[in-house]
């Protein structure tokens, strides 16, 4: 079954079918008050019925109140349609070296593993030129390419086998140099070009009348009628993570810890974040530590610029929801959350500049609509990433962590949409201006299936 839904254009509304953001501390025992109550898993009603204003810490860390979003309804508990993809890029996603993506669920003991749910996208061009070993989809919107630019471009060294557990989706021609195994089925709105070694694909291949696939095996042979392949990365209305700071620089929690707004520049010793939720100008230093102790998020109105390396450590059940209105630079040793558990931390980047140092270790969830994230060399790392474009010069192996899409946001059922990122829970599609339940896969966003059976949408299953 294959999802054909467009992407929605609002950021600021509701996650797709049960996609919605983890919200800070929604899980029992985070470390912080939430420990002694059973309404730390609450998240009733939308932001402005139950949840808490920024600064009032006491409903905040009981677990009422994921941060509200300035002008809207809803609140953080509601984002994680950003990171429906392991990797989504507005512009194109380029891997030099090998391209390995994985996906688990941390909210399983020991992490389970699984199939089919790391998918990689761009509304541009996604392009490879080693050996790939995609462990869900890939898709390609075809946006803004040049003539002649194919959407997808698979390129594998001789002798070595590729593979993609599941779909191609391309809303261009797809174009192919190597030995590649597709699991599932072809779309592209063009034609597909083999030009060295071989592509089989076990299911169907699906172009629009007279374009053609030559020399590729396929399963289900060559399906022609229209195709479509909208862009699968919602970039037109990024959220305003600028807003979302400056709401917070005179309602916060600053003086509980007596934090200092420049408290975070070049601090001489780790610096504890209990509860509650913080603002700074800026963070910057030779090396900076956060020990994050309890249910906490962090508002940064100028750049996270650390060149000695920043450690943020999470207690066991802590969570931290970090917004950078500026760039962010980050060299020397730096490990950002919990690579068994990357779904506890999300990172907000408003600048055009993410810079990592090649040792980092990142178990976070990185939304960075504005900012072409480039490696000059290999880099690993767990839960999921969202930018203007990605570009790794050397190898990329991501392992996205699925249990960010299980938590409910403030969204109620039944409300009114456009889009089906307009709708959360129980009734995720959108149908005649509102959210109900999905009936097919076109109900559903990219790359969501809808499960026909209960109504909802899901990770697709290799």
């Amino acid at each position: 079954m294959r999802p054909l839904a467009g992407i929605a254009l609002a950021l600021w509304l509701a996650g797709c079918g049960d996609v919605s953001a983890q919200p800070i501390g929604a899980a029992a025992g985070d470390g912080g008050a939430a420990d002694s109550s059973a309404e730390a898993t609450s998240l009733d009603g939308p932001a402005g019925e139950g949840a808490s204003p920024p600064g009032d810490a006491s409903d905040f860390c009981s677990g009422h109140g994921p941060i509200p979003l300035p002008g809207t309804d809803e609140c953080t508990g509601d984002l994680a349609h950003l990171f429906r993809f392991a990797a989504c890029a507005c512009d194109s996603l380029a891997v030099s070296g090998a391209l390995t993506t994985t996906s688990f669920d941390s909210s399983t003991d020991g992490g389970s593993s699984v199939s089919g749910g790391a998918s990689i996208a761009a509304n541009g061009q996604v392009a490879t030129n080693a050996q790939s070993t995609v462990g869900g989809s890939v898709w390609a919107g075809a946006e803004s390419l040049a003539s002649g630019t194919p959407a997808v471009s698979l390129m594998s060294p001789a002798g070595v086998t590729s593979s993609i557990a599941l779909d191609v989706e391309s809303g261009g021609d797809v174009l192919v140099n190597g030995t590649f195994l597709v699991g599932h089925d072809l779309y592209a709105d063009g034609n597909v070009t083999l030009q060295s070694g071989s592509l089989s694909v076990v299911g169907a291949v699906h172009l629009p009348a007279g374009n053609t696939a030559n020399g590729v095996t396929s399963g289900g042979g060559v399906s022609h009628g229209p195709v479509q392949v909208p862009p699968p990365c919602d970039c037109t209305s990024p959220i305003d993570i600028v807003s979302i700071i400056a709401t917070h620089q005179g309602s916060n929690d600053d003086a509980a810890i007596a934090l200092a707004t420049n408290g975070l520049d070049a601090p001489a010793s780790p610096v504890t974040l209990p509860c509650g939720q913080y603002y700074v100008d800026g963070v910057h230093g030779g090396a900076v530590e956060l020990d994050v102790t309890g249910r906490a998020a962090l508002f940064v109105a100028g750049d996270l610029d650390v060149d000695g390396g920043l450690k943020v450590v999470l207690s066991p059940g802590t969570e931290l929801d970090l917004f950078v209105a500026g760039n962010v630079e980050l060299q020397g040793t730096t490990s950002l959350g919990d690579v068994d558990a990357p779904a506890r931390m999300r990172l907000y980047v408003g600048g055009n500049t993410v810079t990592l140092s090649a040792n980092a270790t990142v178990g976070a969830n990185v939304y960075a609509p504005s900012a072409d994230v480039q490696l000059a060399s290999s880099f690993e790392m767990w839960g999921a990433v969202f930018a203007q474009s990605l570009q790794f010069s050397g190898d990329f192996t991501i392992h996205y962590d699925t249990s960010v899409l299980d938590e409910p946001g403030c969204a109620p059922p039944g409300s009114p949409c456009k889009t089906c990122d307009d709708c959360a829970g129980a009734t995720p599609a959108c149908k005649a201006g509102t959210c109900t339940a999905c009936l097919t896969d076109a109900d559903c966003c990219a790359p969501l299936q809808c499960n026909s059976g209960t109504g909802r949408c899901q990770l697709p299953i290799e």
